[in-house]
């Protein structure tokens, strides 16, 4: 109806999409940052003998349906109310749209070039709170009930800025088309 246009919710597109002009070395490769770190990484562990282990002595589902632990190691619990497309694969781990938003309406390169753009279309230019939202600022005793604050598996100390400095992937936006 061009009197009352459809609005399109935004979707998660999956890091795969994202990476299709992220991997490429002229825009800083941000793929590579997220291929060595433990957020790609992060559906995998609930698929450990740990954590199976740890949810069957405290009489939880398994890890990888408990939504207490979806909710931090995959894209889609992070973005709970966000539909995804077919694209998106839930082995992604913590993707891209995790920290920045769900990515269908600004991934075109003409609104990535602009961050004003970039957000005006869905996109989060990540930080302290994007990360605290998984993570802890204090450790947790891993004999701990799981909980909406509380991985038993966070053994460390959450430090943002020193977090930051491992994960960080700038984009040359000088090379975007």
């Amino acid at each position: 109806n061009a009197l009352k246009p459809e609005e399109i919710p935004i979707r998660i597109t999956g890091s795969e999409k994202c990476n299709t002009c992220h991997s490429l070395k002229a825009l800083g490769n941000q793929q590579k940052s997220w291929d060595e770190s433990a957020h790609s990484k992060a559906y995998n562990t609930l698929l450990s003998d740990k954590a199976k282990i740890f949810n069957k002595e405290k009489g939880l589902e398994t890890p990888e349906q408990n939504k207490l632990c979806i909710r931090c190691h995959t894209t889609k619990g992070i973005l709970i109310t966000t539909d995804a497309d077919v694209t998106y694969n839930v082995a992604e781990g913590v993707g891209c749209e995790a920290c920045h938003g769900a990515g269908s309406d600004y991934s075109p390169a003409e609104i990535m070039k602009e961050e004003e753009l970039f957000i005006k279309h869905g996109g989060v230019v990540g930080n302290e709170e994007t990360c605290l939202k998984c993570h802890s600022q204090n450790a947790w005793n891993k004999s701990e009930q799981i909980s909406e604050s509380v991985c038993p598996f966070q053994d460390k100390d959450f430090n943002y800025k020193t977090s930051f400095e491992k994960i960080k992937h700038p984009l040359n936006k000088e090379n975007i088309k």
